[in-house]
């Protein structure tokens, strides 16, 4: 037995057993609902409606402030508190989802739920926007800023600052935000980690010649180069990690786009065909026996998985943004589940239908089947889409990477020491994922991952009033949206909060 089935058969029974618990479902008419899924979508929808649909009236005063930097004079006159600008922490989140996620996984959710999929894609993208406002909104309200100007924040933060004064649950947010950050740390060393830079050998292999490749039986030293890259990357902090992906983000994503156009306007004649089918597979005649509910599933599934709207990622980068005023990163960081699937994702899965690839390659799935699409109008196009996928890896990783050190901080002391061990072991974990596939370790990080979502949420649902709140009194006070007409008072001490002077410095 080699190390890869002897790690593989220790943990097995373990990681089955916490899966099992944490992806407990019930069935309906022959579809299994995970119940931390359902609870996903349940927080979007909720947060949508009560917000009056913000991730609709909302976009275009995101997209001004991201792209003038638009700020009420008062604020801009104060000195801003925190590491990154705004564009450096939204590349960072988009480069976070947009992995192997949105490159496989979304090909893999068409495979399983048909070309319907994409409208649900779609629809659940504009609906995670509302909860991906609301908790960042709170992850940047309830930061901490360090003695040597460095942030710390994300749900960890605002789980203990604000549940602890609760009387019902005031004992357990200690032990609620001791829970998420542990779980943060397992779900970015297996999944972010060790699926991620797995996944990228795997597919360099493939089209350097498959077994005769010359990375075929010594992909370690794929990822020894992506171990080294990547540490020295993540040891300049946030900021090194937010120019990086400042930079390859926009690039990778809209070549990606760009490469999905191409091959859509190379099947021109089928797109209207593709529209169509993609509007009645959605909703199928057969929904009554699961047809249009398993379609509607897998879309929001895959979205949800894929944009991690409601996980509590997104606010721990976010937290690090230089600004005063919470609710205007809020507005941006709607912007990330929008590129994230509804642009990213959904590219991915129309050309995976429009090329008819998922008919004509029944047997495979993930990031094969979307190579197979690209390649069906150009044999250049599937090592396009090596380069770009591992620029998506690379990226992925270095924004987990991130998240798993603010997660080890929180839990063992914010020193350079602790950093320094946590960058060191994140970096051995690529060189062993590399050149193995614990399926294990990738289902327990999987399962890890959607648990973030039980305590985050809980602190969101019970703050929701906060956020409606501070929500209302920006849009008051700048003029903006459905909400710039309330009767809120704005009292002096509201007026700091808005402010972002509830920053809590230590």
């Amino acid at each position: 037995m080699n190390l890869d089935s002897a790690i593989d058969t220790f943990l097995s029974p373990i990681a089955d057993k916490i899966s099992g618990i944490i992806f407990s479902s019930i069935t309906i008419n022959g579809v299994k609902i995970e119940f931390l899924v359902a609870l996903l979508m349940i927080a979007a929808f909720y947060f949508t409606i009560r917000t009056r649909f913000i991730g609709v009236w909302g976009f275009k005063h995101a997209l001004k402030l991201i792209t003038k930097n638009y700020e009420h004079k008062d604020v801009v006159k104060r000195k801003k508190k925190g590491e990154v600008s705004s564009f450096q922490a939204l590349t960072a989140t988009i480069s976070a989802s947009a992995g192997i996620g949105n490159v496989a996984g979304s090909a893999a959710a068409v495979s399983i739920g048909g070309p319907g999929v994409i409208f649900w894609m779609i629809t659940a993208g504009f609906f995670s926007m509302a909860l991906k406002f609301a908790e960042v909104l709170l992850g940047l309200k309830f930061r901490k800023v360090n003695p040597d100007g460095t942030i710390a924040g994300g749900p960890m933060y605002y789980i203990e600052a604000t549940l602890s004064k609760n009387k019902y649950i005031g004992k357990l947010a200690p032990y609620l935000s001791k829970i998420y950050a542990l779980c943060c740390i397992f779900a970015m060393i297996g999944g972010w980690n060790l699926f991620q830079i797995n996944a990228m050998t795997t597919q360099i292999t493939e089209v350097t010649g498959g077994s005769s490749s010359f990375f075929a039986n010594q992909s370690w030293l794929l990822g020894l180069i992506v171990a080294i890259i990547t540490y020295f990357t993540i040891i300049g902090g946030i900021k090194a990690i937010g120019k990086f992906t400042s930079k390859v983000t926009p690039v990778m994503c809209s070549l990606y786009v760009l490469t999905a156009f191409v091959v859509c306007i190379l099947n021109i004649h089928h797109v209207p065909h593709t529209v169509a089918i993609i509007i009645k597979e959605a909703f199928s005649p057969k929904a009554m026996t699961g047809g249009m509910f398993a379609c509607m599933l897998w879309g929001f599934r895959r979205a949800m998985f894929a944009n991690e709207a409601g996980l509590g990622t997104a606010p721990i980068a976010f937290s690090a943004v230089k600004t005063n005023n919470p609710v205007s990163q809020a507005f941006i960081a709607m912007l990330q589940p929008f590129v994230d699937t509804v642009i990213v994702g959904t590219a991915t899965a129309f050309v995976i239908v429009v090329s008819g690839a998922y008919l004509n390659y029944t047997g495979i799935a993930g990031i094969e089947l979307t190579s197979k699409a690209f390649g069906s109008v150009c044999p250049f196009f599937p090592i396009l889409l090596t380069f770009m996928a591992s620029c998506f890896v690379l990226s992925t990783m270095l924004c987990g990477s991130y998240y798993g050190i603010k997660a080890w901080n929180y839990l063992f002391g914010d020193t350079k020491l602790t950093t320094r061990t946590f960058q060191v072991i994140y970096c051995i974990f690529i060189i062993i994922g590399s050149a193995m596939n614990f399926k294990s370790i990738i289902n327990l990080s999987d399962a890890f991952t959607l648990f973030l979502a039980v305590p985050n949420l809980i602190a969101v649902f019970m703050l929701s009033d906060v956020i409606m709140k501070e929500l209302k009194r920006y849009c008051k006070k700048y003029d903006v949206g459905l909400f710039k007409h309330n009767n809120i008072e704005e009292r002096e001490e509201d007026e700091e909060k808005l402010s972002g002077d509830s920053t809590i410095k230590v």
